[in-house]
């Protein structure tokens, strides 16, 4: 993650294993890899026009209260998202990014939950991936506008 860095904006310090710990046990499942190595090193990131949840900082709290897990909780989930999904990113309107968990594990594959259709699509192999397609399409040169 680090060589990819520099394409991410925002955020607040990352987090250290202890708290990742707590959060994969009160979330039920472990994160993918390379999940755990971006917070490590940015929590509450922007990629594109998604908006990270941040992990809950016990030295940032205020500022990382709205965090994964309570993202997840009944009462504040949405009710058509699939179970077997962790949601860990919006876009502001509703849509979703999430892990799906298999065996208590999140897999490393990046699905899109569709919030006007209630539909799943796995959009990215893995965060690095995911990452490097938003960094390509914010930089687009759309040549119509020339």
């Amino acid at each position: 993650m680090k060589d990819i860095i520099n394409l991410i904006y925002g955020g607040k310090p990352g987090v250290d294993e202890e708290t990742l710990n707590t959060t994969e046990n009160s979330l039920g499942a472990s994160f993918p890899s390379q999940y755990k190595e971006l917070v490590k090193l940015i929590n509450n990131c922007e990629i594109g026009e998604w908006i990270f949840y941040p992990i809950k900082d016990p030295k940032n709290i205020r500022k990382t209260w709205d965090d994964i897990v309570r993202n997840n909780q009944p009462s504040v989930r949405f009710t058509h998202i699939p179970e077997d999904l962790i949601q860990f990113a919006e876009n502001g309107t509703g849509n979703k990014l999430c892990f799906k968990i298999n065996n208590n594990k999140m897999e490393e594959a990046i699905y899109f939950w569709d919030c006007e259709t209630g539909l799943t699509e796995k959009i990215a192999d893995n965060l690095k991936q995911f990452i490097q397609q938003e960094y390509e399409l914010d930089n687009e040169v759309d040549l119509d506008d020339e």
